[in-house]
């Protein structure tokens, strides 16, 4: 073959070889390539079946083992590399096999995706696992034991776990809280109850308990963390709260748990946390501490417990257990008691002071000590940290810079001074606290729902009597404390009980001065000229001082909103009052004065003029009270003032009818000497929102039955009820009425006739005391219909010759049918307190109280059935000698809380048939232990179930 031949013949060999070398290399990258990928799914199926079991098992408290980790990620590295692959062989595959293919590529990825596929394979067979997982390394603890001070021996705290133990009983969903003030022992209560629980039966009904931290900046995430740390859960940090809370939410699904959030200061949405909610009967409870009732109810809590300071003898342990043996010390004691006394039983306060003086033997230094806390001044050591900071987060969390002035003006009162709500708020009124320009009413509720948002961030706290408040002594001390550390913003003077008699003459440099109150000093005068230059001055209270007068200068405080004078005793006289236009509430109540003062009837803002038990005041200028156009409260209860119209306006005196001019008047109380020279007029009654009206010839004694809010009280006293005239308008109106020494009737149903009423429906309570002639309440002989159909509150008291409460024949319906309370004392003829025929009146009866009826022999007469007394709770009996029963037994009680007995010697047997019948509502039984010894019993499981509930009486001194 010619040069020529050859060189074509050998192309053509190559080019043949080119095409068929290409060919087979993309058939084989097409073979490797459905290869590898076949394997390469099997591997992802195999992968995803096993992290869906791990994820399966890390919500029962397990976790992959090292060689499951390991594999995984094997798999996930080789994942990194297969995938480009066969993206790139997809790629080639549309390209083709044409001419200008690079056919070396496409044999390298062929080669590499063979190599692959062979390690695909062994990944494959190496996943049969003896174990996918295994548990966590810590296994999960149904009690983690908390770190704190153990309250073991502390009789109080050991009660209150107690109770806690005892709500957390039963299969029951439930919340309960325990609320309180900073520093009260919270924390510490609910750590030795979550120590307690490790031993306690409860735990054979609750799988864990997860103790939460929330703190003041609420974290919802962080309370997932620590749940899901409690559970051994993992939680991906990165995820939305909403993924992280199903995971939690499968996991506690299958748990009966005792949640405790501790230190929570707002409402947490535990549906978002991923907590349950649903099924009553699965026994998931949860357990709070907060300072707030507001969160208590934001929570929807069943259970709220009150956790108030500790009591003198517990605090004194408290501080000496951290002192030391120091307070031993004859010289110290005295010292260290008074320096315990000033914390006020606020254990926080009791441990850091107590700790600040551990071992200290200077008779110096607990004296320093003693000064500085009765200053209010926070240089004990660590007390202004340790204290003072953490209780000012309460005060940092009240809603509004209004309800921080509040509670920062009550500070301004001495310490453990008990304040009169309507005081506090006339002066938050007078202060600008309160918004001035509209009703009474409207500024009385503003400041009621003030007081008690302050109450419930357990910053006031309730006074020593009915409607008062008072600060925590450790509290008021932070209150001066954040005052002085912020500087005030309005400066106020407070000089409090101690023992002023002198006055400074001036307050000179105090021009911007809005606030002065010098209550119950011994201050007996005023300097002319002290009142100069206080042209800002809004409120100044003199209460419980022993002035005589105040000076000219009283007229230069023309920004003056309140006069308040109470119980200023030897007060007789008062200069001109006309310039203070802008006066809201003047308190007189308590003076010697013999007249309002001149000017009176210019106070034409005046909203509140307080007179109670002004018994010198024999003068009011005809014109003065009808020139009080914006008067809404007029107080003259037990004033010597007499209102008889005729008189009056023949001496130039106010009459009542000046009274009757005021539209705008809603609230009045005053004594009437009589009622047939004035109008009370129904209509004029019904438009008073509350009145407290006395009739009591020739008498201005006071009364112990204070007036409540909205309430309608009509006091008789001393009066003949069938000869009185002009009664009709004020018991058709009155809600509450008082008979006091009152003759004329043997039977309230008598009034109603006498006086041509209807039924006395108005009164919801009624008291009746030392009126001799009434026999019965009401009297069947001389009544057709009903009477007292809405009475709730009944009182009997000293009626020695009350002989039964209903008589003759009463009308079947109607009649106390609303009754709720009735109490009982010293009726000496009275032989049972509800008759047959009563109790047939009677469904509503919630509480019974009997004291010293010498001749009762039973409570309850005729054969009793549980549908007769189905709302009866309480029963309390006192110095009934004749008692021998309290009513025929019955199988069941369906609402009994409390029995209390005392001095009853003859009462051997309580009125229950059978184990069963005893009440489950019934919570305790009181009474002294030798009456409880001599009780007989039907049998010993009555006995055995009413001695779990009996708690002995102390004995009377």
């Amino acid at each position: 073959m010619d040069p020529l031949g050859s060189v074509i013949v050998e192309t053509g060999r190559c080019i043949f070889s080119f095409f068929f070398t290409s060919i087979a290399t993309v058939i084989k990258l097409q073979h490797n390539t459905g290869r590898l990928r076949k394997e390469f799914e099997k591997l992802e199926d195999r992968k995803n079946g096993i992290e869906e079991d791990v994820r399966l098992a890390e919500t029962e408290g397990k976790c992959a083992t090292e060689q499951v980790k390991g594999w995984i990620r094997k798999v996930e590295e080789i994942e990194q590399e297969v995938q480009p692959m066969l993206e790139k062989a997809d790629r080639l595959a549309v390209q083709g096999c044409g001419p200008c293919c690079n056919i070396l590529p496409r044999y390298r990825l062929c080669r590499r995706m063979a190599k692959k596929q062979l390690e695909v394979q062994q990944l494959i067979s190496s996943c049969c696992f003896d174990n996918v997982v295994t548990d966590k390394k810590s296994p999960v603890r149904a009690v983690e034991k908390q770190q704190g001070p153990s309250l073991a021996g502390q009789r109080e705290a050991e009660e209150m776990i107690e109770k806690l133990m005892d709500l957390l009983k039963g299969d029951e969903n439930k919340r309960i809280a325990v609320w309180g003030m900073g520093g009260v022992g919270k924390t510490t209560l609910v750590r030795n109850l979550n120590n307690e629980l490790e031993s306690s039966s409860l735990m054979e009904s609750i799988d864990i308990v997860i103790w939460i931290t929330v703190s003041k900046d609420l974290d919802l995430k962080k309370v997932q963390s620590q749940i899901a740390k409690r559970l051994n859960l993992e939680l991906d940090p990165n995820e939305v709260i909403e993924e992280r809370a199903k995971m939690l939410l499968k996991r506690l699904m299958m748990k009966k748990f005792l949640l405790i959030l501790d230190d929570v200061w707002e409402h947490i949405d535990l549906d978002i946390v991923g907590v349950p909610q649903t099924d009553d009967q699965a026994n998931r409870k949860i357990l709070l501490t907060t300072r707030s009732l507001d969160v208590c109810r934001a929570m929807m809590t069943d259970e709220e417990i009150k956790l108030d300071v500790l009591k003198q003898e517990a605090a004194w342990n408290l501080f000496a257990q951290n002192a030391g043996d120091v307070v031993e010390v004859p010289s110290i004691n005295p010292l260290a008691r008074a320096v315990a006394k000033e914390c006020g039983g606020l254990p926080l306060a009791l441990k850091t002071v107590g700790k600040s003086m551990r071992n200290k033997r200077r008779i110096e230094l607990w004296k320093h000590a003693l000064h500085h806390l009765q200053h209010s001044d926070p240089h004990v050591k660590h007390i202004e940290d340790e204290v003072y900071r953490r209780l000012k987060l309460s005060y940092d969390s009240l809603p509004s810079k209004i309800l921080q002035s509040c509670f920062l003006f009550c500070s301004l009162y001495p310490e453990n001074y008990s304040i009169r709500t309507d005081e506090l708020i006339q002066c938050w009124i007078a202060d600008r606290l309160i918004n001035e320009h509209q009703p009474l009413e409207d500024c009385f509720n503003d400041g009621i729902a003030l007081i008690e948002t302050l109450k419930d961030s357990c910053l006031l706290e309730q006074g020593d009597c009915a409607g008062t408040v008072k600060l925590h002594d450790v509290v008021r001390d932070v209150a001066i404390w954040i005052s002085t550390k912020q500087g005030s913003e309005k400066p106020c003077a407070s000089i409090l009980f101690t023992n002023i008699t002198k006055p400074p003459k001036q307050f000179s440099g105090f021009s911007e001065l809005t606030v002065i109150i010098l209550v119950g000093n011994p201050i007996n005068k005023i300097h002319d000229n002290l009142f100069a230059g206080l042209t800002k001055l809004r409120v100044l209270n003199l209460s419980q001082s022993h002035i005589v007068t105040l000076p000219p200068s009283l007229s230069q405080l023309q920004e003056l909103r309140a006069l308040l004078l109470r119980d200023c005793c030897y007060l007789e006289k008062l200069p001109s009052l006309g310039a203070l236009r802008k006066l809201l509430v003047m308190d007189l109540s308590g003076t010697r004065l013999r007249e309002l003062p001149n000017g009176t009837s210019k106070l034409k803002k005046l909203q509140e003029l307080h007179l109670f038990r002004t018994h010198h005041l024999e003068t009011i200028e005809a014109g003065t009270i009808s020139g009080l156009q914006s008067l809404e409260l007029l107080d003259m209860s037990f004033s010597a003032y007499k209102w008889d119209t005729r008189c009056n306006v023949d001496y130039g005196k106010a009459s009542f009818n000046e009274i009757l001019t005021l539209d705008r008047l809603s609230i009045v109380k005053l004594r009437l000497d009589k009622v047939d020279s004035v109008t009370l007029d129904s209509a004029w009654l019904m438009k008073l929102r509350a009145f407290n009206i006395q009739i009591s010839p020739g008498s201005c004694d006071s009364n112990n039955l204070a007036t409540q809010h909205d309430e309608k009280r009509a006091i008789l006293r001393g009066v003949d009820l069938m000869g009185i005239k002009g009664l009709n308008g004020l018991l058709d109106t009155a809600s509450a009425l008082d008979l006091v020494i009152c003759g004329g009737i043997s039977a309230l149903s008598e009034l109603s006739i006498s006086h041509r009423l209807s039924s006395l429906e108005s009164v919801k309570s009624l008291s009746i005391s030392k009126c001799d002639c009434i026999t019965s309440l009401i009297s069947g002989d001389n009544i057709s219909g009903t009477i007292l159909p809405n009475l709730e509150h009944l009182s009997l008291n000293r009626l020695e010759n009350l002989g039964a409460i209903l008589g003759g024949m009463v009308p079947r319906k109607g009649c106390l049918k609303w009754l709720k309370t009735i109490e009982v004392v010293d009726c000496k003829k009275l032989r049972a307190l509800i008759s047959f025929a009563l109790l047939q009146q009677v469904k509503n009866l919630e509480q019974i109280k009997v004291k010293n009826c010498s001749k009762m022999k039973y409570i309850i007469g005729g054969e009793v059935s549980a549908e007769m007394i189905p709302k009866l709770r309480v029963i309390e009996l006192s110095d009934l000698s004749m008692l021998k029963t309290i009513c025929s037994r019955l199988p069941a009680w369906p609402a009994l809380e409390m029995i209390e007995v005392r001095n009853c010697p003859m009462l051997t047997k309580l009125p229950f048939a059978t184990s069963n019948g005893v009440a489950a509502t019934l919570k305790e039984i009181r009474g002294e232990l030798q009456w409880w010894n001599r009780l007989i019993y039907s049998n010993d499981e009555i006995k055995s179930s009413l001695q779990q509930r009996f708690q002995p009486l102390k004995p009377l001194r």
